[in-house]
């Protein structure tokens, strides 16, 4: 049995004859832990959740979930899984949506009250326990969410983009909720598309059709981006984007309010971008940056797709 709660070895998986969603996928999560299983739509976030959940079948490599398969029936009570839209029922009030989660799971009557009430306090939904699910606001909706799905008392769960159209302060309400799951051990395997959250991951995984492109811990992938990223600012910089793109050094330029933001070249200097950037363009100025997740995948992305571009 590993260590790890969640473990995938080189999982691999395609729809029919179509091309491969997932290639040689590795990743980890330990028990405490929320991992960022991090990027776009149609990247193959939601298949290898499916997959690590049982809902499809395994095509290709190894997956073990807190030492089982997916497969394994007993591993149902263990688990819990949050779904895009979150697949409550929306006629039923969030008080009947915890009872008929706790008799899904066979809970007997005390011990789903007693876990109700529970959740309910943890949850800020205690007083609303009459409200149908389908009056709740985007917040209170996605704690419902939670609630539902933390009635098993599972040690691994699976969330794909949960809070997807919730506002900034629901969505940090959210992780305050998920800190306190995690600081009961439970293994998290977080699917997001929004570079803020994984930022509050303990590590990532980035994958980019189907592949793992960067892993690690945010700080570990920011140190290695191995390049320097600087801010340049100054009258009418925006308009200047494509004389700047062109200095030499410079990988890519892209405005971000009212600078631009440029990632240099590994072996180009800053002092030297500088004295380029007087000729290119008068009276703009240059300020060191350190870079975000954001600004690294961000980049990475970029000039990945424009270097596939060129080759084809």
């Amino acid at each position: 049995m590993s260590a790890a709660a969640i473990r995938l070895n080189d999982v691999r998986h395609a729809y029919g004859k179509g091309p491969a969603v997932l290639v040689d996928v590795d990743l980890e999560v330990a028990p405490g832990e929320i991992h960022g299983l991090v990027g776009a739509d149609g990247a193959g976030k939601s298949t290898l959740l499916s997959l690590c959940i049982g809902q499809l079948p395994l095509q290709g490599g190894e997956i073990e979930v807190l030492g089982r398969s997916p497969a394994d029936s007993a591993l149902r009570d263990e688990i819990a899984y949050m779904p895009q839209g979150f697949g409550l029922y929306l006629d039923l009030s969030v008080g009947e949506n915890l009872a008929f989660f706790a008799d899904l799971h066979g809970l007997p009557g005390h011990e789903a009250e007693r876990r109700g009430a529970d959740l309910l306090a943890r949850t800020g939904l205690r007083g609303f326990e009459g409200r149908r699910a389908g009056a709740l606001s985007g917040g209170m909706m996605q704690k419902l969410a939670l609630a539902c799905a933390l009635v098993a008392e599972p040690r691994a769960m699976f969330l794909d983009e949960p809070t997807t159209g919730v506002d900034p302060l629901s969505r940090r309400a959210f992780w305050r909720l998920l800190d306190r799951v995690r600081a009961d051990g439970v293994a998290i395997l977080y699917a997001t598309a929004n570079m803020d959250e994984a930022e509050r991951c303990e590590r990532v995984s980035v994958l980019e059709q189907g592949r793992i492109t960067h892993q690690g811990t945010p700080a570990e992938m920011v140190a290695a981006a191995g390049a320097p990223l600087v801010g340049v600012s100054g009258p009418g910089v925006r308009a200047r984007r494509n004389a700047i793109r062109d200095l030499p050094g410079v990988r890519l330029a892209f405005p971000v309010g009212p600078e631009l933001k440029v990632w240099l070249a590994p072996d180009r200097e800053v002092v030297g971008f500088r004295r380029d950037l007087e000729t290119a363009a008068p009276g703009c100025a240059v300020r060191p940056l350190y870079p975000t997740l954001n600004d690294l995948v961000l980049r990475d992305l970029t000039v990945g797709r424009a270097e596939t571009s060129h080759d084809a």
